[in-house]
């Protein structure tokens, strides 16, 4: 699961607002509503996203960002990606290669 509390954290601290983001066109809308779904803890963000998937008729919310997108941001940010993201994988060892 990727978590961008960092990154909110990071756009206050540097006093970039929502505001500012959609008046200067830095982070398209779409984008933004990804990077608010999915930050907090990780209990609040899948609790986000059930809460999507029950209002959308069991649509799932597509979390995907472009790698493009985050180096544009850490360039606007002037930071690395690790300075604004968090990312956790949960392993399921089905899904592993297994050579014969």
């Amino acid at each position: 699961m990727v978590n961008y509390t960092k990154l909110l954290e990071k756009l206050k601290e540097a006093g970039i607002t929502t505001y500012v983001i959609r008046k200067k066109g830095l982070i398209p809308q779409s984008t933004l509503t990804k990077f608010t779904m999915c930050s907090g803890t990780d209990a609040e963000i899948k609790e986000k996203l059930e809460k999507y998937k029950n209002e959308h008729d069991g649509a799932e919310f597509k979390t995907d960002v472009s790698t493009k997108t985050i180096e544009d941001i850490c360039q606007l940010l002037q930071c690395q990606p690790q300075e604004i993201i968090d990312w956790h994988v949960d392993l399921n060892p089905e899904l592993a290669y297994k050579a014969e």
